[in-house]
């Protein structure tokens, strides 16, 4: 349940994203709203688990580094185009990421309900293309605080 809950939540995310977040990131000044910053914050942050989690690679904080070089050397061309660090490029990009972000992780979290994926929330993608397939999927146990979870639901369908 609880996944299905963060799932629906980041969906809807991605449907204020979608609906407002264009009209608000890509005009010049910072974005007017503190729940922005926030959203890029926690997005930053997890960025590296939803991509190699989710893609099973191992770039570890590689996908972290090439976001952040690319909002500075867009603030960067910005201040030199616009006059100001926040303007409509920086916002397209941001904008995107979020979109991704968004969309990744709530469509992960919940297929991941809907399919009782076992482990990580971001295995969802691979297990449902197993299941289609009839292939296999690694399992993954997430990091942080719902490691304790994956464990236990791991023990209660063996």
């Amino acid at each position: 349940m609880a996944r299905l809950a963060l799932g629906l939540w980041l969906l809807q995310s991605l449907y204020l994203i979608l609906r407002y977040g264009w009209g608000q990131l890509v005009r010049p000044g910072s974005p007017p709203n503190w729940t922005w910053w926030v959203f890029m914050a926690v997005g930053f942050w997890l960025l590296p688990y939803v991509v190699n989690i989710g893609l099973t690679k191992d770039w570890r904080r590689k996908p972290q580094v090439a976001l952040a070089a690319a909002l500075a050397a867009t603030v960067v061309a910005n201040v030199v185009i616009y006059g100001t660090w926040w303007a409509p490029p920086l916002g397209a990009l941001v904008w995107m990421w979020l979109v991704y972000f968004s969309a990744h992780l709530g469509g992960s979290f919940t297929l991941s309900a809907v399919l009782a994926t076992p482990g990580c929330e971001m295995r969802a993608i691979p297990h449902l293309w197993a299941r289609i397939t009839g292939g296999a999927t690694r399992e993954h146990y997430c990091p942080g605080w719902i490691d304790t979870t994956d464990r236990w639901e791991r023990g209660l369908h063996g």
